[in-house]
């Protein structure tokens, strides 16, 4: 064979083999941005506080406002959003003020009781059928003496007011958390111990420690589970980070963690929280690896070319790895979620510092869209707070973007968004694919049994201590015997909602939907099986080529 021909054959022999790998490469990306995380064949149990009423919100500040009245009426505005839950700041520094064991607030006059405002915020949302949600933080400066010392955090104290920083003596926050717990037992449920302890102006401006968080949670689930025995801890809400920041968040999220798990905190906590903020982007976004590399800066990430998105779907890997540490029977809380809507007249880089400001009608659709993504891919996730309802206390400056997370003006005006959500939360309920317990809001009770709809292309029914007739709209009635294996009710059909009727005299324990995998129908397996044919083809014709040339 002439040498010139050789040559050629062999190029495009190397070519074969590299669009071949490319071709490869390229179904799994995309199989990766189709599936990764989504939930389409129903396995094990329900997992516990997931299948609860979904909708929730922040009552930001509303521990500063000084009139009750104003207080009252926006756990009203609350309540007529469909919210179920609501979640506030108990800030340690806003109680236990003077020193330890001083519940007195002599801060103005005349000193009056610190719990006091909290005992109403807490008695009006359950009178006005609430379920509050308290987040305890914020370590007063006597626990803390050191840090007012600290050259580094008074450094850090004048670039964020906001900063704070844990207890120097763990225990002094165990016996905070055990005295709100004691205080509101039979009232609070859920308590969150910290809040976004993986920033260092959460953490005194000191690198964050994961391992000794884990001893701080310790400490204070037990002392709050010993006061209340009903009490459901939360971890608290980590702030997605890709670690590049040396002094604010030198380590991802997933990497800190990762080392709570590792010493040990798994059994301190009863729920897992994350913030799922959309950052400008759509919330049905579904990308979980992307280049940093731009050429607009080439030399700016070569250290990390290659990193995971945050956005909405960052809390999939949040969820991958409580299942690698074997914790995935608890459920996600979403404790903050939102779109920034800040207008063109707060100055940049502020008014970008949650990504590309969204306008209200889009802010409005994107939070609704993002509740039905939750619902319809990831049964493992409960309760979504949205971040904000209004904006209490002081006017803020008007500077800052944070309010315009808001769905309600400080003066109560509505914006699109709070008729969006009120119209998602007014609707009846349904089921993604899951394994979903039957105290799930989806069943509405109906002449003689219940309703509900579900979203897929598969049902079946669990385990039954009573026989049923089960009927999907448009179709034939079931006779289905009691028994605990589940019995397949319906499969095929068209991925969309089906109604449907259940008569008997109770439910079934567990029901299960599934839905056909998206890769089937775009056809990647075919696509993937044809690029490694491909493949495997190329490689033997290269090794062919290279006796050729031997």
């Amino acid at each position: 064979m002439p040498m010139q021909r050789r040559r050629i054959l062999r190029l495009w022999r190397i070519a074969a083999v590299i669009g071949a790998a490319l071709g490869l490469v390229l179904v799994v990306w995309f199989d990766n941005e189709a599936n990764r995380g989504v939930v389409r064949v129903p396995r094990g149990a329900p997992v516990r506080w997931a299948d609860v009423p979904q909708l929730g919100v922040n009552l930001h500040n509303i521990q500063y406002e000084p009139d009750p009245a104003v207080v009252t009426r926006t756990l009203l505005a609350a309540q007529a959003l469909g919210a179920r839950t609501v979640r506030l700041q108990l800030p340690w520094d806003d109680v236990e003020i003077h020193g330890k064991g001083d519940f007195v607030d002599r801060r103005h006059a005349p000193a009056r009781d610190a719990w006091e405002k909290y005992d109403f915020i807490i008695a009006e949302a359950r009178r006005l059928g609430l379920e509050p949600q308290v987040r305890i933080d914020r370590a007063p400066d006597w626990a803390r003496p050191n840090d007012r010392r600290e050259p580094r955090f008074v450094a850090g104290l004048a670039e964020n007011p906001d900063s704070t920083g844990p207890p120097e003596r763990y225990a002094d926050y165990a016996d905070f958390v055990g005295a709100v717990a004691a205080r509101y037992r039979g009232q609070v449920r859920f308590i969150q111990l910290w809040n976004e302890p993986n920033l260092a102006y959460e953490w005194s401006w000191r690198i964050p420690e994961p391992e000794r968080f884990a001893e701080l949670l310790r400490l204070a689930a037990a002392a709050a589970r010993a006061a209340n025995p009903q009490v459901v801890i939360l971890f608290p809400s980590l702030s997605p980070t890709d670690g590049k920041e040396p002094r604010l968040a030198p380590m991802s999220e997933l990497e800190y963690l990762d080392r709570v798990y590792r010493a040990g905190a798994a059994d301190d906590f009863d729920i897992m929280s994350a913030q799922a903020y959309g950052l400008g982007q759509p919330p049905d976004e579904n990308r979980y690896v992307r280049l940093r590399w731009h050429p607009s800066r080439p030399f700016t990430d070569l250290e990390r070319p290659i990193d995971s998105r945050i956005d909405v779907s960052r809390v999939v890997l949040l969820r991958e790895l409580m299942e690698r540490h074997g914790d995935a029977a608890k459920a996600v809380w979403v404790s903050e979620f939102g779109y920034n809507s800040a207008p063109a007249r707060v100055p940049e880089p502020a008014r970008s510092t949650w990504g590309p400001p969204v306008d209200e009608q889009r802010k409005a659709a994107w939070l609704v869209a993002q509740l039905e993504r939750a619902r319809r891919e990831w049964p493992w996730m409960g309760v979504m707070h949205v971040w904000m309802l209004r904006w209490g206390g002081e006017p803020p400056d008007p500077a800052n973007p944070t309010p315009y997370f808001a769905v309600l003006q400080q003066d109560f005006t509505p914006l699109p968004a709070y008729g969006a959500l009120a119209a998602y939360a007014a609707a009846p309920a349904w089921l993604g694919a899951g394994v979903h317990a039957s105290g799930h809001p989806a069943f509405r009770p109906a002449d003689g049994g219940w309703q509900f709809t579900f979203e897929g292309t598969y049902l079946a029914l669990g385990r039954r201590v009573a026989p049923l007739t089960v009927r999907l709209a448009g179709g034939a009635a079931q006779q289905i015997s009691a028994g605990d294996a589940p019995v397949v009710v319906a499969q095929g059909l068209a991925d969309g909602r089906h109604d449907v009727t259940l008569l008997g005299a109770a439910l079934p324990a567990t029901v299960l939907v599934g839905r056909d995998a998206i890769v089937a129908e775009r056809g990647w397996p075919a696509l993937a099986a044809l690029a490694l044919g491909a493949l495997m083809l190329a490689t033997a014709w290269l090794a062919a080529g290279g006796r050729d040339d031997a």
